[in-house]
């Protein structure tokens, strides 16, 4: 029997956002730099961060994938506002989505494959037309 050892290394950055916010990434490198497969964007949902997608992206970058994660602002280590100030359109969300997704594209020359957070991947890809 083999034991299955996962590339375990990432990285965090983040991206500025609209309004000074920023947007916290987590990116996991592929374990096999020869593999040229699009990179992928995990987006979480309600109540959680990138971390909650930490499984997924130690698994597909192991099988050769760019994975990135994002928290949206608010979540994680992205920017924090004043507690009045707490709830965000999802226009704004869609809006850091985007932000990411061109720093992706801008450090891959790939479009990345968007996983999860149905709603605003929806709007997102909505707003592209």
């Amino acid at each position: 029997m083999t034991s299955r050892q996962y590339y375990t290394d990432k990285d965090a950055f983040f991206v500025d956002s609209c309004e000074s916010i920023k947007i916290q990434v987590l990116h996991y490198p592929p374990a096999n730099i020869m593999l040229n497969y699009p990179p992928i964007l995990f987006i979480h949902g309600a109540g959680v961060a990138a971390w909650a997608w930490d499984n997924f992206c130690r698994w597909f970058s192991n099988k050769g994938h760019d994975c990135y994660a994002m928290s949206f602002r608010g979540h994680g280590q992205s920017t924090k506002t004043p507690k009045k100030e707490q709830w965000w359109s999802l226009n704004d969300i869609t809006k850091d989505v985007s932000v990411v997704t061109d720093t992706i594209i801008a450090r891959t020359d790939l479009k990345p494959v968007l996983v999860g957070g149905a709603k605003v991947r929806d709007q997102y890809w909505a707003s592209l037309d």
